[in-house]
This record gives structure tokens, sequence and C-alpha cells, in this order.
């Protein structure tokens, strides 16, 4: 369970996809892990599809920029856990 602290410190989340300019910010307030992963999933997606629209080979590049950008958010929040 994510404590209120890192929550207060943690209110929202920004993440892009590798160099890239999209940006959608995450709410972690008063949500349980399962909700913020999801919500983190859906943002990635949001993103990425931004990202890779007209891309040649969209889905090879929608697939490696979700995951990319997921692991860079999930980094960034556990650093955050672990700051506290």
């Amino acid at each position: 369970m994510i404590r209120i602290a890192v929550l207060t410190a943690v209110a929202a989340i920004a993440f892009a996809a590798p160099a890239s300019a999209a940006e959608v910010r995450v709410s972690l307030v008063g949500k349980s892990a399962a909700q913020i992963d999801a919500d983190l999933t859906r943002a990635a997606r949001t993103v990425c599809m931004r990202e890779t629209y007209g891309e040649s080979l969209i889905a090879n590049a929608y697939g490696r920029c979700v995951r990319a950008t997921l692991k860079t958010a999930q980094a960034k929040l556990a650093e955050a856990q672990s700051a506290d």
C-alpha cells in the first residue's frame, strides 16, 4: 500500500515517451496501487498514440513506446516512494 506521505509528495506524476514532448499527468491521490498502475498504462497509451501517429510501422513503434514510457513512469514512482 502506498503511504499518504508519498501520495502527498507525488500528487501528480508526469512522464513522456523517450525524446518526446508529449506529456500526461496522472493523479495518485487516494488511489490504490492497482488504480495507479491502470492509470499509468492508460496515460502511456495516450502519449504513445500521439507520438507514433504517422509512423510507417506504427504497431512496433507504439508497443516499444508504451513499454519504455511505463518503465520510466514506474521508475519515477519507485524513486519517489523510496525517498519517503
